[in-house]
């Protein structure tokens, strides 16, 4: 809590950690460092929290803050450690949501800690997962620390950073993915019915959130088909038809975003060059 945070980016995942964090009682406003190219967007939470920092720039927020977390597309990530890299301090706990931008490339610019993680914008009901992956710099207490902090968006699930990449189809890009399948579903039923779209989802949405309910109380899907899909009822039929066309969809889905994450790491590892 008393330990200075800094936070270079204020966009939409920017935001939703600081304002998240403050309003969760997580950190003290007074220890909390922004520093933004578009300073506007700090109005209203400059309203809430006047005692919130704001820095006339990331490298003297680098020299006031122990811990930084870099809330940057991963190109800016590059641009902004080149210019702070003098200022860190040796024990600066550096943190980076940069998507596509490994550890290994962060510490070109700083030999010190450096936590990388993958939010999502489930954080925003306290839900969801957070992905973490740290260095082996970091030591147990500043793991402890910023692994309890961002646990108030939900579970921390710390992974070997090889599998980033799929973990972040499952988690970060989840919430876009799950609610895309919902609306073609909810779609599919009124091209088949006199329902209209707003019917549809709010039958649709409910069945969401009480099957995850059940998953999460230890329903397993085999539970599940064994409560609904009876033999050679209709429940069956659609189970039949999703396990012969999904595999071959999602396997097309998670190689397309692989490829975009490969692509976005090459981008980012020229300019570390």
């Amino acid at each position: 809590m008393n330990a200075k945070t800094g936070f270079i980016g204020y966009g939409s995942m920017g935001s939703m950690i600081v304002q998240g964090l403050l309003d969760k009682k997580c950190l003290y406003p007074k220890n909390v460092v922004i520093s933004t190219r578009h300073p506007a967007s700090l109005t209203t939470l400059l309203k809430k929290y006047p005692s919130v920092n704001v820095a006339g720039s990331n490298r003297f927020l680098a020299r006031e803050c122990n811990r930084v977390i870099l809330c940057t597309s991963p190109l800016d990530a590059v641009h902004v450690l080149s210019e702070i890299a003098g200022d860190l301090h040796v024990n600066t706990h550096l943190v980076s949501i940069a998507a596509c931008l490994p550890i290994e490339q962060i510490t070109r610019f700083f030999a010190g800690m450096v936590t990388r993680i993958v939010p999502s914008l489930t954080g925003e009901m306290s839900s969801g997962v957070t992905l973490f992956c740290h260095n082996s710099a970091v030591t147990n207490k500043a793991a402890q620390e910023i692994e309890e902090l961002f646990s108030a968006f939900g579970n921390v699930v710390v992974i070997e950073e090889e599998n980033f990449e799929v973990a972040t189809d499952l988690t970060s890009c989840g919430p876009a993915l799950i609610a895309v399948l919902l609306e073609e579903f909810a779609r599919a039923a009124t091209r088949h019915s006199t329902l209209t779209p707003q019917q549809a989802r709010a039958l649709v949405i409910p069945t969401l959130s009480g099957t995850a309910r059940l998953l999460e109380e230890g329903y397993t899907t085999e539970n599940i088909l064994n409560r609904v899909a009876k033999p050679g009822g209709l429940t069956e039929e659609g189970v039949k038809q999703l396990q012969s066309d999904m595999p071959s969809v999602y396997d097309t889905l998670i190689q397309r975003t692989l490829a975009k994450h490969e692509l976005s790491r090459h981008s980012a590892d020229a300019r570390t060059k």
